[in-house]
């Protein structure tokens, strides 16, 4: 029983990663389909918890090196963002709400990571260094699925960023609906 269940996680896995990265190569895919499954079964973000979930033959330090490489690579995070608003937006009707939620990340601890900005810790009530977040989902009124379409980290010390430039990318699929 739990082989079977086992077996059908890491189908949906392979077939939502498969639509996350469309056109980006089997690489990739496979990349991102072993970062879902490893998020998924550590509950963890954290390169080290995802390779120790991978439970694969090589070292522990060659598969968090091979992880690494693969998260650095350019543009990755613009082609699945583009990917989960594609998606997203096929499931947004023209009376759906779309909800747009712009939040902060703060990193208490955190010294030298780059374009670390003041933000207001909506929940502790205080400023702190960190990231303004902005999240929009589309949900259907009277139901209690959500499509996520944006969730876009930036700082405003960044170089031409715009707070909400990225609104723009959220018109363009729900247009071509």
């Amino acid at each position: 029983m739990i082989h079977q269940m086992s077996y059908k996680l890491r189908e949906n896995i392979h077939y939502f990663s498969g639509k996350l990265c469309i056109g980006m190569g089997k690489v990739l895919q496979r990349f991102v389909e072993e970062m879902v499954y490893g998020i998924q079964a550590q509950g963890s973000v954290r390169l080290s918890d995802v390779a120790r979930a991978l439970d694969e033959k090589k070292s522990l330090k060659k598969v968090i090196e091979r992880l690494s490489r693969n998260l650095s690579r350019e543009g990755l995070a613009e082609k699945i963002g583009e990917s989960v608003l594609r998606e997203g937006a096929l499931k947004v009707k023209d009376d759906s709400l779309l909800i747009v939620d712009p939040t902060d990340i703060t990193k208490k601890y955190a010294k030298k990571m780059e374009y670390l900005s003041q933000v207001r810790d909506g929940s502790d009530k205080v400023l702190g260094m960190g990231y303004w977040v902005n999240t929009v989902v589309g949900v259907e009124v009277g139901s209690s699925e959500i499509a996520p379409l944006v969730h876009k980290l930036y700082s405003q010390k960044a170089k031409g960023v715009k707070r909400w430039g990225w609104l723009k990318a959220v018109r363009r699929p729900m247009r071509r609906r």
